[in-house]
């Protein structure tokens, strides 16, 4: 027995049924407080880990009126346990500004409440990230473009440097598993759902890609989590919201969906993110993150993957609509997944762990079958180094690290391969530093969530003052409202020609209404995008920069583009 499974046998051997089931959940930590409910989701609840949202208060699935609200109908206030109840409102305000080493020093104490634990089961500390900061975005923090950006010319070293970049970054503030890569294939470049997350729109493009990105992780300390199996690069409906089938035959879903797990498990992959789609070539009933045919069939059988499953979030529509949160945790453990991820704060959590239980004491699932899980989650740590020293992050070198000017270097460098001119018929680029320019930009959320010196609204001003001192700024609404096409219309007639911020994704409709009355009273406007997908980008807008992303370090390279400064790749 060598001393990896040395570890595993003890820990398997210490571990009561209450504590293997609570492993299986990855909990949700919102904001910057270590609140007595965390504390005992840790402790009491046994997660496995915590995935983690720095700029959030909290999260609470409220049912909408007509809705079934799910945990109350077992679980009533007068039987909740003490400090589990709170109201807290993300829509009021943010939690608590923290710097880098500030947050790092959180995550210590974090991950010193798990060793009050009667085992010694380190946690994952996972956060999504796929591009400008992710769910960690103040105190500088890397900005980068989305991966579509900066892997659109095939530089496989360009997105290992950026991979490695990102897991230095965090693994320094105290993550040690990142949910990316993102693996789907963007076949159709009209479809809504992937979008610019992808790498690409081919199947040798995204494998050749999320292999550079596997190394880069990997060599940055951190563990990476590919998504979203067994591909959602076909499908325009999201599953935050409702149900979804893709319908590839199971040739097609080998040959390209699964052609990059299949490189990247070969290449020492350590987990899976499973998605919550139906798959009618493999199982016409189940979505694929409870399905046994999945999970078991595809992944473990024909694949061989001995790594960490976990799901897509829990909580989404398309799984509260086909099951019921809590019984779809039960259902995805018994298919084989083994870290449940659970965005939510409330009882919730708790009525899946009871469900889970008693599942085991009926017999629908064995604790033989948990031990499996558990000892798939543990060589996957043991991989990670988790059960190493790197676990202890020195949070007073936190700082230091992120703001090392090779991660800059390499932030530069990713926002140049990204940004590119996709078309000028107007005829406007550069713009002479002489004219009039009103730049209208719209304030998004990811702005008021880290609101620092590093991102906050009014940033592509800034960038664009040192070419040109004739730029004023009008501000609006990450969704245009007919009051802000009422305020740009009063400045009009004053300024020579428009830049416009577009920085449409797949939850905001952006500043079309702006662009469109500019355009429709015949004023020149550049519109600054931060996608080129046709099923965003309007084609009759006629001079469109794309940056693909909305950080500092993007926007900074497209200033430089709008005045001749810099001259995009490719």
């Amino acid at each position: 027995m060598n001393a990896n499974d040395r570890i595993i046998d003890d820990l398997m051997g210490r571990l009561t049924l209450e504590q293997k089931v609570g492993q299986m959940f990855t909990q949700a930590f919102y904001g910057t407080i270590l609140t007595p409910d965390l504390r005992r989701t840790v402790t009491r609840l046994n997660c496995g880990g915590l995935r983690i949202t720095q700029h959030f208060r909290g999260f609470r699935r409220y049912a909408r009126a007509g809705e079934k609200a799910e945990a109350f109908e077992r679980v009533s206030p007068a039987d909740l346990t003490g400090n589990l109840i709170d109201d807290r409102k993300d829509l009021l305000c943010k939690s608590p500004y923290m710097d880098v080493e500030q947050y790092a020093r959180l995550l210590a104490d974090v991950k010193a409440v798990a060793d009050d634990r009667p085992y010694d089961i380190p946690l994952h500390m996972m956060l999504d990230c796929e591009a400008d900061g992710g769910d960690c975005v103040r105190g500088g923090t890397l900005h980068l473009p989305y991966p579509f950006g900066y892997a659109r010319l095939g530089n496989a070293q360009l997105v290992y440097d950026v991979c490695k970049a990102l897991g230095i970054e965090l693994t320094a503030i105290g993550f040690n598993m990142i949910n990316s890569p993102v693996v789907d294939i963007c076949f159709d470049p009209t479809s809504t759902y992937i979008r610019t997350r992808a790498f690409g729109t081919t199947v040798e493009h995204v494998c050749a890609m999320a292999s550079a990105a596997l190394r880069g992780f990997t060599d940055g300390g951190i563990i990476a989590c590919a998504k979203h199996f067994p591909g959602r690069g076909a499908t325009d409906v999201d599953a935050h919201h409702d149900v979804g089938a893709i319908d590839k035959s199971a040739e097609a879903l080998w040959e390209e969906d699964l052609a990059p797990y299949r490189r990247l498990i070969a290449e020492g992959l350590g987990a899976i993110m499973v998605g919550h789609s139906i798959y009618p070539a493999w199982d016409g009933d189940n979505l694929a993150s409870v399905s046994d045919a999945i999970i078991n069939g595809i992944l473990r059988g024909r694949l061989g993957f001995e790594g960490m499953v976990c799901t897509d979030s829990m909580i989404m529509g398309a799984i509260a609509k086909k099951y019921g949160v809590p019984r779809a945790c039960m259902l995805s453990i018994r298919a084989g997944a083994s870290a449940i991820l659970m965005k939510e704060c409330g009882p919730i959590r708790e009525e899946a762990i009871r469900l889970t239980m008693e599942a085991v004491k009926a017999g629908e699932i064995t604790e033989a079958h948990l031990d499996a899980l558990m000892v798939k989650n543990l060589r996957t740590k043991l991989a990670g180094g988790l059960f190493g020293p790197a676990y202890r992050h020195d949070a007073a070198r936190a700082e230091a690290i992120v703001h090392a000017p090779e991660l800059r270097d390499v932030e530069r460098r990713a926002a140049e391969e990204a940004v590119h001119v996709v078309r000028d018929e107007a005829g406007l680029l550069p713009l002479p530093a002489a004219a009039r320019v009103l730049l209208v930009e719209e304030v998004p959320r990811q702005y008021l969530n880290a609101n620092d010196p590093w991102m906050h609204p009014g940033q592509f001003w800034e960038e664009i003052l040192p070419h040109s001192p004739n730029v004023s700024l009008v501000e609006i609404e990450e969704n245009a409202t007919d009051a802000d096409v009422e305020k740009v219309r009063a400045y009009m007639d004053f300024y020579d020609l428009f830049v416009v911020t577009y920085y449409k994704n797949k939850n905001v409709l952006s500043s079309a209404k702006v662009i469109d009355m500019l355009r429709g009273a015949g004023k020149a406007v550049v519109v600054v995008s931060a996608t080129p997908l046709p099923c965003e980008l309007p084609s009759e807008w006629p001079t469109v920069v794309c940056t693909y992303g909305i950080g500092r370090a993007p926007l900074r390279t497209a200033a430089a583009v709008l005045y001749g400064a810099f001259e995009p790749k490719g």
